[in-house]
């Protein structure tokens, strides 16, 4: 398995194999990037979400909403919905849409699954870089400190990553241009946030 370290080229990079983390104060609303990843809980126990997810919608003009109201994408846990936005939505190339399921059954463990689920999606896209917003507080969910969040998200994406390699070194799949994780946070959870990926990374 890769081994994971501090990337010495970036004071806030953590690197695993040849994919750098970062954790940066950005809006998921405004990421000009390949692949934008947000999240939801089942529609049918939570409706709520602000900030910067609430924002991506508003780019969308309110089609999220619509298509969580009808079931198109309820939000079930690590379901997925990949939407192509033109470039007057938002600056992101594609959004892909994770579910998180019931939000009163939310563990850690869904979280790495969540993790896992983001990196094997970008890895099939086969972009170099993707931004993920983990959009709990947008839901208004606070069970776990953004740190806790940043090392059970790190830890799916490094079993995707690590697995990854391993087929491709097998030969049983091509190898992947993907280079870069950036986790989104707001202000005031920029640290914790930062704070879990060193813990993940082992610094």
């Amino acid at each position: 398995m890769t081994s994971t370290h501090l990337d010495p080229d970036s004071p806030e990079g953590f690197s695993h194999g040849k994919v750098t983390f970062k954790a940066v104060v950005m809006s998921p609303s405004a990421t000009d990037t390949a692949l934008q990843v947000v999240c939801f809980p089942d529609q049918t126990l939570n409706q709520t979400y602000g900030g910067g997810t609430e924002l991506v919608d508003a780019g969308f003009k309110g089609a999220i909403r619509d298509l969580r109201r009808e079931d198109i994408f309820r939000g079930e846990r690590l379901e997925t919905l990949l939407l192509q936005p033109a470039r007057q939505q938002i600056p992101a190339r594609n959004l892909l849409l994770i579910g998180l399921g019931d939000p009163t059954m939310l563990t850690l463990d869904t979280l790495t699954a969540v993790g896992r689920v983001a990196a094997r999606e970008a890895i099939k896209l086969n972009v170099w870089s993707f931004c993920f917003a983990p959009s709990l507080k947008d839901a208004g969910l606070s069970l776990f400190d953004a740190s806790e969040v940043s090392v059970a998200l790190a830890r799916g994406m490094t079993q995707a990553i690590s697995r990854a390699q391993t087929l491709h070194a097998r030969g049983l799949q091509q190898d992947f241009l993907l280079e870069e994780v950036i986790f989104l946070a707001g202000t005031q959870h920029f640290e914790s946030s930062l704070k879990g990926l060193r813990t993940a990374f082992g610094k």
